[in-house]
């Protein structure tokens, strides 16, 4: 293996936390940017986008981690950095969708 193609693989290791723990932080602060300070223009239908977007975002980087993950050495840390990434890509999608459901089901500035 080339430096190259090992520095390619470290970054793709290291994806899912950067991608995925983004996408979370994005969908937390623009969702609830529009429900708390845009309460009068606030629509369910921009946080439903807004989660699919974030969860879309998640599974890139849980995919591509998830490569690295599959093909790597058993001596080596990459993997298990990869490995890491996709859980914690995983339970991010899980707070996405559940931030995503709140907020389409609670009423529109609580009313």
């Amino acid at each position: 293996m080339t430096p190259r193609e090992d520095r390619r693989r470290i970054a793709l290791s290291w994806t899912a936390l950067f991608v995925g723990t983004t996408a979370w932080f994005g969908s937390q602060q623009y969702g609830s940017n529009l429900a708390f300070a845009g309460c009068p223009s606030y629509s369910p239908l921009a946080a439903l986008l807004i989660g699919l977007l974030a969860l879309a975002l998640a599974a890139v980087g849980g995919f591509l981690s998830w490569r690295v993950w599959r093909g790597g050495d058993v001596e080596q840390s990459r993997p298990f950095i990869a490995l890491i990434g996709i859980l914690t890509s995983a339970l991010l999608a899980i707070a996405i969708v559940l931030q995503t459901a709140g907020g389409i089901i609670i009423p529109r500035c609580f009313a």
